[in-house]
């Protein structure tokens, strides 16, 4: 099989989307004659490129961080190149892989259910999303804290390398908790109004010039 594979990351090669899409790619390689193409959609001048790839593509896979409970604009941009295929016979199988900073799966389902629907709307035989959680520190953390996780990437991998889908009990395994129980959610909520989980993200903040409008709500509408 050939894979054409779209990292619609904003960072690009230096993203946890892009560290997934390794550890992924290796299992489904390493079934014989299995081979993959990709592309990083935040080289926007790459799109026509990636667009006439998707169009002779025998199975696609994108991938994306969520931000903010959608994807990243560059990714909709992209997406709006595809309108040339739809409804053509012999489109691509299509699938996609969604990770994000939030600990439950249930904050990438909404995106997952769109993404289902553009398969549909394509006409693209439609193979499945990959969803993770916690993945913000996935960068910055030694390879053996995530050794499990990426060893479960391998293994959908190359489970799909064999049978050209992805095994929905593998990809249960992959999402992890849908909601934390409420036990947890007691717990974590005094925690999170003293800032404990709050460090990573406010040096982020700062990072960028943004931590003053942390709470900034541009669309809402004044009474």
């Amino acid at each position: 099989m050939k894979l054409t594979v779209c990292n619609g990351s904003p960072r690009g090669r230096t993203g946890n989307t892009e560290i997934m899409l390794n550890h992924l790619l290796a299992g489904f390689e390493s079934i014989p004659q299995n081979v993959s193409e990709r592309f990083h959609l935040n080289r926007v001048k790459d799109h026509p490129q990636a667009a006439e790839a998707f169009g002779r593509a025998e199975a696609v896979l994108i991938a994306m961080p969520l931000y903010t409970d959608a994807m990243p604009g560059l990714v909709m941009a992209f997406f709006e190149l595809l309108q040339q295929y739809q409804g053509r016979a012999n489109n691509p199988r299509l699938g996609f892989l969604v990770q994000s900073g939030f600990p439950e799966a249930a904050h990438s389902r909404p995106l997952e259910r769109y993404l289902e629907g553009l398969a549909e709307r394509l006409g693209c035989p439609y193979i499945g999303t990959l969803v993770r959680g916690n993945c913000e520190g996935l960068r910055v953390a030694p390879a053996k804290r995530n050794r499990r996780l990426f060893a479960l990437l391998d293994e959908i991998g190359r489970d799909f390398g064999r049978s050209g889908r992805f095994d929905p009990a593998l990809l249960s395994r992959l999402a992890g908790p849908e909601r934390f129980p409420a036990v947890v959610t007691t717990v974590m909520k005094p925690l999170l109004r003293i800032g404990v989980f709050n460090s990573y993200w406010d040096r982020m903040l700062k990072k960028n010039n943004a931590f003053d409008q942390r709470f900034a709500r541009p669309y809402r509408e004044e009474s």
